[in-house]
């Protein structure tokens, strides 16, 4: 595909998300496909485990907002740097609802072949996350003085 293409994919796909048309958004997931992501406790394998894990995510976050900030493409890749924001009603990761509010950034990473998604890699600013969430806490830096 050209590059025009790759990133004309990856705005359908979270526009996709975004409405919750998880069919529309696995037909463009090739039976091959491996993902990751660092709360993934294993890698995300073909269409049944990207449903699985987005599932997940949409119970843990039911009003789960993806805002494209800027794409990149290059040859078979496309790089997707997005704000996310939601509110913690279902489990994550681990992590009983909170009633919480998260806002964090997040970068994705897809190879695509032939129209379809064969590879994937998320990348999020997950101590934001779980701070956010309460789960963590992190020592605030002291100034140069």
């Amino acid at each position: 595909m050209a590059e025009k293409d790759n990133i004309l994919f990856s705005e359908q796909q979270i526009a996709a998300l975004n409405s919750r048309d998880l069919d529309r958004y696995l037909a463009r997931i090739d039976d091959s496909y491996v993902g990751h992501s660092e709360t993934a406790p294993t890698a995300i394998r073909g269409r049944e485990g990207v449903r699985q894990n987005l599932e997940g995510l949409i119970r843990a976050f039911p009003d789960l907002r993806i805002e494209i900030e800027q794409i990149l493409a290059s040859g078979d890749s496309v790089v997707t740097r997005m704000h996310v924001t939601g509110t913690h009603q279902g489990s994550y990761a681990g992590i009983a609802p909170t009633g919480k509010s998260i806002s964090l950034q997040a970068c994705s990473v897809v190879e695509i072949r032939k129209g379809k998604a064969v590879r994937g890699r998320l990348y999020a600013d997950n101590a934001t996350l779980f701070q956010q969430l309460g789960v963590l806490s992190l020592p605030k830096a002291m100034s140069a003085g």
